[in-house]
């Protein structure tokens, strides 16, 4: 005995009755129970496989989505010509997101990255965003420009409020999560709150380490990592204050120069025996240093700060074995720390970040993490192309489409400074096996680190032209065995890097 049909079709108006038997007559157009026929509803077509078209700016990487590139970079703001078209992100498989409802902790770029991704892979999805700002989320790079003065507060944010409305994405703002209920597969809030998850994705991000100084909570004391930690800045650095700044990596460098712009008299302190000791090489350091110079900005290595000096407000910063400089500001930028207390609490597996496969999945079922927080073959990357990125692998794999994280060359450059300064991979060579060539002018300097006849690394500095270009070669293993073979200097190894 065949089985009856599910549903009718009215053949005069087209209406579906999803019942098991005809009704006597149409609701819609009072058709007969004679004009009904019965209806299969026809297979769904399967959704193309994911593919997005991706450009990577080659000054500051940021990275793009979409057919064209952008007008101008929303974080270092060149124009569209500096962008660079990258490999489609091409999953496992040809299934599309399996809807779920997805929870994601932290609206920095790797929270907000994993957001877009699955609205756009997985339609059908529930998204929710926690964040402990009370802000949008926005380009936390883009600080630094703040602080200058090159931008306004208003363009900080990634999306309008309208745009997470649009998208239908919930967008939980000035709120911690304080626990992981791992088994109950929910997550409490700190206003009491419990949000249930299908997956989680944890981008909590990473925190501004503050070093074990006498002073460092007397007023006049800042960091710079979020936007209220800018206006503060901003308030306090006016034309003629004096400010130092201790650290000299790429974000005390980019502090000094953006206060600098605003007129700021300012002392920049590194304890390593060159600036950006984990980017650059002492040559490359020595061009940094001199630009700096001439931007009015006083750099002082080999600094080990002792104390703060101040009864309750900071008047000056007294060095391990040298004078007290006298500041009205100080600025710590001595490092991050990744936000890892919520996971060790929920039992997740974690060493210096939260521990990660490579399809970005925790130690523990449905939990994946991403960006500052997370740890991918023993590395904490700390670095916004890498958050971005992981982001949307986290995201993919969260919602079924099986996406692997291969790792990416380090890639740095340097903001608010008017010097272009890009440094990847490998800057210094780790024993004789490697090869390294130099050129050095007034104002611009480029190394190549060679290993295995593979272009490991490199360093450039007044040469933005060369960063794409390089970035590919670095990341292609291209082989230079010929050409090193003839001992070339640094122009020929130009010329074949641009082929005519």
């Amino acid at each position: 005995m065949s089985e009856k049909p599910r549903a009718w079709r009215c053949t005069v108006c087209g209406y579906i009755h999803a019942q098991i038997e005809a009704p006597d007559c149409c609701p819609v157009c009072g058709a007969d129970q004679a004009d009904f026929e019965p209806y299969s509803p026809p297979a769904p077509t399967p959704p193309a496989p994911f593919r997005a078209q991706r450009w990577q700016c080659v000054i500051c990487d940021y990275f793009h989505e979409g057919p064209e590139p952008p007008e101008t970079c929303p974080l270092c703001g060149v124009n569209r010509d500096q962008f660079q078209p990258l490999p489609e992100v091409d999953p496992v498989g040809t299934d599309s997101g399996t809807p779920a409802q997805i929870l994601i902790v932290g609206c920095g770029i790797a929270g907000v990255s994993a957001a877009e991704t699955i609205r756009r892979v997985s339609p059908q999805s529930s998204i929710t965003l926690v964040g402990t700002e009370g802000e949008l989320p926005y380009y936390r790079l883009n600080l630094t420009r703040y602080l200058a003065g090159e931008i306004p507060r208003e363009a900080l944010p990634i999306h309008p409020a309208a745009w997470f409305e649009d998208q239908h994405i919930g967008l939980i703002r000035n709120v911690n999560v304080d626990r992981i209920n791992a088994e109950a597969h929910s997550v409490t809030l700190s206003n009491g709150l419990e949000l249930p998850y299908d997956r989680l994705i944890l981008a909590a991000g990473s925190h501004a380490y503050i070093p074990s100084l006498e002073g460092v909570h007397l007023e006049g004391v800042f960091t710079l990592r979020t936007t209220v930690d800018a206006d503060h800045l901003i308030h306090r650095a006016q034309a003629g204050t004096r400010c130092v700044c201790i650290g000299g990596g790429i974000l005390g460098i980019e502090i000094a120069g953006a206060l600098a712009r605003q007129k700021v008299a300012v002392t920049l302190l590194e304890s390593h025996a060159w600036l950006m000791p984990r980017q650059l090489n002492l040559r490359a350091a020595g061009v940094l240093e001199r630009h700096l110079l001439s931007l009015g900005i006083q750099v002082v290595k080999k600094a080990q700060t002792r104390a703060l000096i101040g009864e309750t407000r900071v008047s000056g910063v007294a060095l391990q074995d040298g004078p007290i400089l006298p500041a009205d500001v100080v600025v710590l930028a001595t490092g991050v720390r990744p936000n890892t207390a919520l996971a060790r609490k929920a039992g997740l597996e974690v060493n210096n970040g939260v521990v990660v496969d490579n399809h970005l999945r925790t130690s523990l079922p449905d939990i994946f993490a991403a960006g500052d927080a997370a740890e991918h073959n023993g590395q904490v990357y700390g670095a916004w192309s890498a958050s971005q990125y992981q982001g949307t692998i986290a995201a993919l794999n969260a919602v079924g489409i099986p996406t692997a994280f291969g790792g990416l060359p380090r890639a740095n450059t340097v903001k608010a400074l008017g010097l272009d300064l890009t440094s990847i991979g490998k800057f210094q060579p780790e024993d004789g096996s490697y090869t390294v060539l130099e050129q050095e002018g007034t104002a611009d300097y480029i190394t190549f680190i060679f290993h295995d006849s593979r272009l490991a690394g490199a360093i450039l500095i007044g040469h933005a032209d060369l960063a794409a270009t390089v970035k590919k070669a670095i990341e292609s293993k291209t082989d230079f065995s010929a050409l090193l073979q003839k001992n070339p200097a640094i122009p020929e190894i130009l010329a074949a890097l641009r082929p005519a």
